[in-house]
């Protein structure tokens, strides 16, 4: 009976010790929440003004044993002017209300999503590339190829030139628009005047690339840069 009784009184005593430590997690984590929010509001605020879908901003949450109270007043928040932003960086908060005071530094995690050509399917070198081989993906802003495009008129219709593996962020340079022994059309411009005959490609290139391509009509040998599928363009 008396160690029952003992059991009570010391259980009773252990609930009345935590009930206040309960009651103090409960406001930390509440001043730890808004001050998130109030972090990540101005942080997008001030890195993706229109609101964009593809810029999203995360406040980390701060460790639980820094204290901080509930501030009256608007948190300010100050981002440093002094540098560029990266995926990771501190912001400093502040609560300046009289009694209230107190810093912290949360950091904030920013990513940005690019719009990019990825391959739906395995291509194999020479095949030409058809619309349903790649498609528009949004991938990381830090894990798209340098070389990588959202231009499908620089991708569709020229062939691969080598194997393609699925689900790579494909660029002009794996594609010849024009290929080495293609039909193509040679367009001359000057001025306001423009010409276009028949050639055929002596090389291998991708958008944008000068290459040798034979006059069919002159039977000369000229240079000029790729600006479509199976098209030279040449300035005179």
């Amino acid at each position: 009976m008396l160690k029952n009784l003992l059991t009570i009184i010391l259980t009773g005593v252990y609930l009345f010790i935590s009930m206040p430590t309960t009651s103090a997690m409960g406001k930390i984590s509440l001043a730890h929440q808004t001050l998130l929010e109030e972090v990540s509001e101005h942080v997008s605020a001030q890195l993706n003004p229109n609101q964009t879908d593809n810029i999203t901003v995360t406040a980390l949450p701060l460790d639980s044993r820094i204290r901080i109270k509930q501030c009256p007043e608007d948190i300010v928040v100050t981002m440093s002017q002094s540098r560029s932003f990266s995926r990771q960086f501190p912001v400093k908060a502040e609560c300046l209300a009289e009694g209230h005071e107190w810093k912290a530094y949360v950091q904030v995690q920013v990513q940005e999503l690019i719009e990019t050509l990825v391959t739906t399917t395995n291509i194999a070198k020479g095949e030409v590339i058809t619309d349903d081989m790649i498609k528009k993906t949004l991938v990381d802003k830090h894990r798209v190829n340098n070389k990588a495009t959202d231009d499908i008129a620089r991708i569709a219709g020229g062939r691969a030139m080598r194997n393609i593996a699925q689900g790579y962020q494909i660029s002009s340079s794996d594609v010849c628009l024009v290929c080495k022994g293609d039909s193509v059309a040679i367009v001359a411009t000057m001025s306001n005047m423009q010409i276009k005959t028949s050639g055929t490609a002596m090389e291998n290139g991708s958008f944008g690339e000068s290459i040798r391509v034979k006059n069919n009509n002159s039977e000369r040998i000229v240079k000029g840069v790729i600006d479509d599928l199976r098209q030279i363009l040449i300035k005179l």
